[in-house]
C-alpha cells in the first residue's frame, strides 16, 4: 500500500538535501534578525544578476506551472503527471494566498528604513504586507517536489531541487521577501505536492482495484450462468 513514509523514502536523495536547506534556514532565522539576515543574503548586485534572477524568479511564477503541465501533456502524454502539477499548484497557491491574509507581514522594502539598504529595484520590488509565505517559492517547490516524484532517475530530483533554491533566492535577491517567507513557502510547496501525490495514486489505486474486483465478479458470474 502506497503512505506518504513510502512516498519520501523513493526519494531520499531529494529529500534529506530538502531537510537540510530547512534545517540551515531554520537556525538562521532563530539566530539572526530577518532584516540583518536579509542584507547578509544581498551582498552583491550588479545589472547582470538583476537580469539573471529576474529571470530566473519567473520560474516560480503559476503560469510556468501551467505550461510545464500543458508541455508534459502535449508533448509526452503524460495525463497523471499533469493532474499533479495543476493540483498541486492549485492547492498550494492557495494555502499560500490564504496566509498571506492571515499572517500580513511586511515586505522588506516595507520594513527596511530608507537608507539601509540600497538595492531594490525600480518596478520590479514590491512593498505591502503579504510578504509570508513566499508565493512564488510555493509554486516552484510544490512544482519541484511533483517533478522529482515523478522522475525515473534520481539525479533529475537534485536538479528540481536546485532550480527550486534558485528561485527562492531569487525572492530575497529581488527585495521581495525574507528568508522565513521563502523557508515557509518551501515546506508549504512541498508539503501539498507530497499529500497530492500520495491522495491521488491511493485513490488511483482503490479505484482500479475496484473495478478489477468487479470485472472479476462478473466473469465470474457470466461463467456460472453458463
Amino acid at each position: 500500500m502506497l503512505t506518504l513514509s513510502r512516498v519520501i523514502g523513493k526519494h531520499p536523495l531529494y529529500f534529506t538535501a530538502l531537510v537540510l536547506f530547512i534545517i540551515t534556514a531554520s537556525i538562521s532565522i532563530c539566530l539572526d534578525n530577518k532584516i540583518d539576515a536579509f542584507i547578509r543574503l544581498n551582498p552583491v548586485h550588479d545589472r547582470g544578476l538583476d537580469i539573471l534572477f529576474i529571470g530566473i524568479t519567473f520560474l516560480g511564477d503559476g503560469l510556468f506551472s501551467l505550461l510545464v503541465a500543458v508541455i508534459v501533456l502535449w508533448f509526452w502524454r503524460g495525463y497523471k503527471l499533469s493532474l499533479h502539477i495543476v493540483i498541486a499548484f492549485l492547492a498550494s497557491g492557495i494555502l499560500a494566498q490564504v496566509l498571506k491574509n492571515i499572517v500580513l507581514e511586511p515586505r522588506p522594502r516595507t520594513l527596511i528604513e530608507p537608507g539601509l539598504y540600497n538595492y531594490f529595484l525600480a518596478g520590479v520590488t514590491r512593498a505591502g504586507f503579504n510578504s509570508f509565505p513566499s508565493g512564488h517559492t510555493t509554486s516552484v517547490f510544490a512544482l519541484a517536489t511533483i517533478l522529482a516524484l515523478h522522475a525515473g532517475k534520481k539525479g533529475w530530483g537534485m536538479f528540481f531541487l536546485f532550480i527550486a533554491l534558485l528561485v527562492g533566492y531569487s525572492r530575497i535577491y529581488l527585495g521581495q521577501h525574507f528568508l522565513p517567507d521563502v523557508t515557509a513557502g518551501a515546506l508549504l510547496g512541498t508539503a501539498t505536492a507530497i499529500l497530492v501525490f500520495a491522495f491521488i495514486n491511493i485513490n488511483l489505486r482503490k479505484r482500479t482495484a475496484a473495478a478489477a474486483d468487479m470485472e472479476e465478479e462478473l466473469s465470474s458470474n457470466l461463467a456460472g450462468s453458463n
